[in-house]
């Protein structure tokens, strides 16, 4: 398919460009492992010390102790690095994905974009890009998980030797069942993600169709569509996090299991429980409890959540993209802005135009008619690009191209910063601008606030007219080479149009001298133009110019406009406000969280108090029965080989 995306893929991308910035952070790995497997190591030493049975000379306690303090230290730096510059690097991958997704969107064939939706991608910049910034942070990982294993395993059987083997036993059963969890937290992500652009998507079509929705009475129906959705989506999340707590329960449970097994088979072997061995053999356990129960399962399930939303964003960058051939060329003594020869459009498969052949002279004023369906739009589409060039040859002299499309575009912000769209402030431009729009009766009715009123999401509180002409006038206040205009004079009364042609448009209007290509059905007014073209099924037929008297019907319902062509002496004020906007400002709040907030987050339903205190006692509890099985071992090593076997212990 010649319109298939080159994307690589995603797996391909995180190795290929961030597989050396993770290099960086392993560098870290091994001196942190290095300092976690000496603790163990060094707090064997210092019991032997302290039993007398070193014999080594006073002073060896005190290096034992400050060997183990830098160990400390050394641990936190090397894992603080670690994590930071995994943050870091995660942060650069979700950025980088989210620019491709843009990027990609701009470029997606327009026949392609009804493969997906806004929501899909909406939730794939706000989720699942982010979800290689979670998994990079366990990245790490995939070396330091069987490193310290693999080294535990051989310091702990020079310590306690055959026994090893009954608490690796555990692990190894372990390690089947989480996988099973990384499969089953993979389905629980693609099903979550289902029901979240879903959920998108209706809300963006409520909101959309409010007044409809409203109009019909229909807003209990609607509610309840959202919110089966969203039942649907959290009981995936649900679930998911109940698989969550499982398997972090199991990965602390693992190592409480992990050294009954090993003590426990010591003592059916009948070795003696020396306390040097029991407290370097916990605390070779508890150095792994970290890799084991946190980052392995973190791993895993990020590991699977991001194999779901690498195969969401594969299928959204390969959509087909756009191929347009047409050359723009940078050269001012062309005669001609346009040139078409025998050139052929298509949005998918089947040409909307074909065997086109036009020049259009710099500075001249075209005219296109045709019916509804005819391809007007289109053609304008292939002069910006935005369609594909199947064959032939399309060459734009134009630096610039100022585009006004046929639904005009408004966005929820003031009315001069519709028009400005960015651009800094040309006061004379600006006002010559807003009076051959005709928008300076619009603005003295406005009152004090004048071009800065706020302007509601796609024009809420303006008429048709009004937002067509803002449209109108944003492009010309671009100060283009090339004008493209689709219809624009469509939404506005027959009286506001002749005067928006001869003011804006026409040979002695504000855009006199610049190439101007003009699709309407007002074909009265195509009499002043130097050509004018008739689209017919995709193809185009010069005719000659001649006095129209008839005005064809328009593809948009006309209104009659508040604005009239009589002068006014509206001018720009730098300092008007609007001080009722419709678009009201959020108020943030700066500091820390309050106190009330997390007690109504812990107390939240279904378990209000009583899951509140259960926490505080599991918790509790948790750390007693830690630290009593601490105490216990050290009851039962501290005992004579004979009663070490008592089946008491």
């Amino acid at each position: 398919n010649q319109y298939s995306s080159k994307w690589p893929g995603t797996w391909n991308v995180f190795n290929r460009i961030f597989f050396k910035d993770f290099l960086s952070s392993m560098l870290f790995v091994l001196p942190l492992s290095i300092s976690r497997i000496a603790q163990p190591l060094l707090i064997r030493q210092i019991i032997l010390y302290i039993k007398d049975e070193s014999g080594l000379p006073a002073y060896s306690g005190y290096l034992y102790s400050i060997a183990l303090c830098i160990a400390v230290i050394l641990q936190a730096i090397c894992q603080h690095q670690i994590f930071f510059r995994n943050t870091r690097i995660g942060m650069r991958i979700s950025n980088a994905f989210s620019s491709a997704i843009y990027k990609h969107l701009l470029t997606i064939n327009t026949a392609a974009l009804h493969n997906t939706t806004a929501a899909q991608t909406i939730n794939l910049v706000a989720n699942d890009a982010e979800k290689f910034a979670e998994l990079s942070i366990f990245m790490h990982g995939l070396l330091a998980v069987p490193l310290e294993v693999f080294s535990t395993f051989g310091l702990v059987w020079w310590t306690i030797g055959l026994p090893t083997l009954f608490g690796y036993a555990v692990l190894l059963l372990i390690i089947p069942i989480q996988f099973i969890f990384s499969k089953k937290f993979g389905r629980y992500r693609k099903a979550t993600m289902a029901c979240t652009d879903k959920r998108v998507q209706t809300i963006n079509e409520l909101v959309n169709g409010c007044q409809i929705i409203k109009m019909y009475n229909w807003e209990k129906a609607m509610e309840q569509r959202v919110l089966e959705t969203r039942q649907q989506e959290l009981s995936n999340i649900r679930k998911a996090n109940n698989l969550r707590a499982l398997n972090v329960a199991m990965s602390f449970i693992s190592m409480h299991l992990v050294s009954l097994a090993t003590f426990g088979g010591m003592w059916l072997m009948s070795r003696t429980l020396l306390p040097e061995n029991i407290f370097s053999t916990l605390s070779f356990f508890t150095m792994v409890r970290l890799p084991l129960s946190i980052t392995m399962p973190g791993l895993i399930e990020k590991l699977s959540e991001a194999r779901v939303s690498a195969r969401r964003i594969d299928q959204f960058m390969q959509l087909d993209v756009l191929i347009n051939k047409c050359e723009k060329v940078k050269n001012e003594n062309e005669e001609h802005a346009i040139i078409i020869e025998n050139a052929s459009f298509s949005w998918k498969d089947t040409p909307s135009l074909f065997s086109l052949n036009l020049k259009i002279r710099n500075g001249n004023l075209i005219g296109v008619k045709g019916s509804i369906g005819a391809g007007k739009s289109t053609l304008l589409a292939a002069i910006l690009g935005e369609i594909n060039l199947v064959s032939g040859k399309l060459q734009v002299h134009a630096q610039s191209i100022s585009y006004a499309p046929q639904s005009a575009w408004i966005f929820a912000d003031t009315l001069r910063a519709n028009i400005l769209l960015g651009k800094p402030i040309d006061e004379e431009r600006y006002n010559n601008v807003i009076k051959a729009c005709c928008l300076d009766i619009d603005l003295q009715n406005f009152g004090e606030v004048g071009d800065l009123l706020m302007i509601g999401d796609k024009g809420v509180n303006l008429s048709g007219g009004q937002k067509a002409r803002i449209s109108l006038a944003r492009a010309l206040y671009a100060d283009a080479d090339l004008y493209l205009l689709d219809d624009p004079l469509a939404a506005v009364d027959p009286k506001v149009a002749k005067s928006i042609f001869d003011q804006c448009i026409g040979p002695y209007s504000l855009l006199r001298g610049k190439t101007r290509i003009l699709v309407t059905h007002q074909t009265h007014l195509l009499i002043e133009t130097d050509q004018m073209f008739y689209l017919n099924n995709g193809h185009i037929e010069e005719l000659h110019i001649e006095q129209q008297t008839t005005m064809e019907p328009s593809n948009e319902k006309s209104e009659a406009d508040v604005s009239d062509t009589k002068e006014t002496d509206w001018k720009l004020d730098p300092s008007a406000a609007d001080m009722n906007s419709i678009v009201k400002n959020e108020t943030s709040v700066s500091g820390s969280i309050k106190w009330n907030i997390w007690l109504k987050l812990f107390t939240a339903p279904p378990l209000r108090w009583f899951g509140f205190l259960l926490m505080i006692i599991l918790m509790f509890g948790n750390e007693a029965l830690y630290d009593f099985t601490n105490r216990w071992l050290a009851v039962w090593s501290g005992k004579d080989e004979n009663e070490q076997r008592s089946s008491f212990y």
